[in-house]
């Protein structure tokens, strides 16, 4: 029975690889860029921003950040927050863009909302390699705790995925999750100190506005361990980490409860 299910899964992951793959020549094939335009517009967004807010932010970045090239600053959390903003985008559209495949008996439909997923793993990996290449350029030295950063970006991929089947089995039913979904995580990234340090918040001294940033926003802990991770001042809190991790688990638990409870009535109402 387990040597099956691990089949299965086998399986779906090699499904979900080749729908991946095939979504991604497909939508960019009339043009002449190709998937380019996948990783070189998200790219142009983030090199203004850096731009931009290299400007803005000089002289207020804190003591902790004070020495970190802003470029640095804004791709580590960066890499990470785009994997999450990519797929949550796209998972709202995800089950109707492939409601051909649902309504074959046979066809695992839980393999779908991985497949904006594996795509957006290929713009996430020159985004890595972006910024290694900018830790090698500006000659910046990373913390011993680095390693952590690792964990940190598995916490982020198991929560986008449970993220990603509980907007794609919902939106099925609400359609207007499409038009609300990337209203919402625009207005996230924004309320996320990704382009400003955390410090700018809790200098402000409203505190409904650190509440909103910090306290009730899981993503600002994600993106303050890994700077913390990548570039030092002190032990990386643990506790934090472990606290993110059974966060993101109970998020993927409840996106797959959800996608199970509604995939019955999947095929009826697309």
């Amino acid at each position: 029975m387990r040597n099956n299910r691990n089949e299965g899964l086998a399986t779906g992951l090699s499904l979900a690889w080749m729908l991946a793959k095939r979504d991604l020549k497909n939508r960019y094939a009339s043009s002449y860029a190709g998937i380019a335009w996948n990783i070189g517009v998200p790219l142009l967004y983030a090199l203004i921003n850096v731009v931009v807010f290299s400007i803005l932010m000089s002289g207020r970045m804190g003591a902790r950040y004070g020495d970190v090239p802003f470029a640095l600053f804004y791709f580590v959390p960066f890499s990470l927050w785009s994997v999450f903003a990519e797929v949550t985008g796209r998972s709202p559209g995800i089950l109707r863009e492939y409601a051909y495949l649902i309504n074959k008996i046979a066809f695992p439909a839980w393999v779908l909302p991985m497949v904006p997923f594996a795509s957006a793993l290929l713009g996430q990996a020159i985004i890595l390699l972006l910024t290694a290449g900018m830790v090698v350029y500006l000659d910046v030295t990373i913390a011993e705790t680095a390693w952590m950063y690792v964990l940190i970006w598995a916490i982020v991929m198991v929560l986008t995925l449970g993220v990603a089947y509980a907007v794609s089995a919902l939106a099925v039913y609400i359609p207007d999750l499409a038009q609300a979904v990337p209203v919402v995580v625009t207005i996230l990234f924004w309320l996320t100190p990704i382009l400003y340090p955390a410090t700018l918040v809790e200098d402000s001294g409203a505190l409904w506005v650190r509440n909103v940033i910090m306290d009730y926003n899981p993503f600002y802990y994600i993106v303050d361990l890994s700077r913390h991770a990548m570039f030092g001042g002190g032990a990386v809190p643990l506790e934090a980490v472990g606290t993110m991790a059974l966060v993101a688990l109970a998020v993927l638990a409840a996106g797959l409860f959800l996608f199970r409870k509604l995939r019955p009535g999947f095929a009826d109402v697309i």
